[in-house]
């Protein structure tokens, strides 16, 4: 019987168009639509952005101006909801795919790596003294251009950093090795900035609890930090540090009454001061990483280790799907990268 001839190079290379063409022919719609809308408000929120910065000019912060950045920040925290449930859509149409992670990677980098930077870099700016000439009330940050640019460069560029390293290990199909991130997610970076933002524009209410908690100095402080922040996110996005899958290990399992006793008083909290509330929420989040981190040294423990204690105290979980891919809870680079 005659064996067939090899392949050549270009033979084998049409054929791997031809595959991916026909692969492409059937992409997850309703999955793909909700990363979309990650995506397409992280654009949003940059456009309200420079509609901001168009308004200010060289002046100091209006109310319009303020109202701008203040749907900005809002629009980081609907990202978030739709960065959420793409993940989860796609498992419950049992519509996994490879397109849909790396799709979603791409709109992470716009909604929780350039819009954060760009709304951080934009505040500092307008707090920023001029090089020469009068300075007015609200120019308190030293002049140093440079430096402020260097700040948010480094949070985008590390933000990408941080998904690409994810994409690649993420990998493991048990859903108990979704229960820790290595370095700070970057939706958790950009809300930190989201966070800080409401928080300012609450100032602005004078109904609000926030508006005279802190005074004039505390709104000085947290503009003062801002490049600070940016710059400590990054870090802490790259970093090696234990961080809780917050979702996964709240909804896992039953929990006891306490824990139900302080759900309802954190979520009548949220309601009555929203703005402070997810600021401090997000502020013991970041700092849970360095904690959790010196925590496990001084144990000799790593992620793994507390992965194998979920596995005997924890319930099991379907490691795969009927189609084989995956079913975490995460769902691949599709929530909390």
């Amino acid at each position: 019987m005659e064996r067939p001839a090899p392949l050549t190079p270009t033979t084998r290379s049409r054929r791997n168009r031809t595959r991916v063409r026909r692969y492409l022919r059937r992409v997850p719609l309703l999955p793909s639509l909700f990363t979309l809308g990650n995506a397409f408000c992280g654009f949003l929120a940059i456009v309200k952005i420079s509609d901001a910065a168009r308004l200010v000019g060289a002046g100091e912060m209006s109310a319009a101006a303020w109202t701008l950045i203040e749907t900005a920040g809002l629009l980081i925290f609907l990202a978030l909801v739709f960065d959420g449930l793409d993940g989860k859509v796609a498992r419950l149409t049992k519509q996994t795919t490879e397109f849909g992670a790396q799709l979603d990677s791409l709109a992470d980098i716009i909604t929780f790596g350039v819009t954060p930077a760009v709304l951080g870099k934009f505040l500092i700016d307008v707090h920023q003294a001029p090089r020469a000439g009068e300075v007015l009330a609200h120019q308190f940050l030293p002049f140093h251009p440079k430096v402020y640019y260097v700040c948010a460069a480094i949070f985008v560029l590390f933000a990408v950093l941080r998904l690409a390293r994810f994409s690649v290990e993420v990998r493991d199909p048990n859903e108990r090795a979704h229960l820790w991130f290595e370095g700070l997610p970057s939706p958790a970076a950009a809300t930190v900035v989201g966070a800080l933002v409401l928080y300012l524009c609450a100032q602005e209410e004078t109904h609000s609890l926030s508006s005279w908690l802190f005074d004039e100095h505390f709104y000085r402080t947290v503009i003062m930090a801002l490049p600070g922040v940016l710059l400590g996110c990054a870090l802490l996005m790259v970093s090696r540090l234990p961080y809780p899958h917050l979702l996964n290990h709240l909804l896992r399992g039953r929990k006891s009454f306490p824990h139900l006793v302080v759900a309802v008083i954190m979520m009548i909290v949220v309601v009555i001061e929203w703005q402070l509330a997810v600021l401090g929420g997000i502020t013991l989040y970041v700092l849970s990483g360095p904690v959790y981190g010196l925590w496990f040294l001084v144990r000799g423990r790593s992620i793994s280790d507390e992965v194998d204690d979920d596995d005997e105290a924890g319930p099991e979980f379907d490691e795969l799907d009927d189609d084989g891919t995956e079913s975490s809870v995460i769902d691949g680079p599709g929530s909390w990268e």
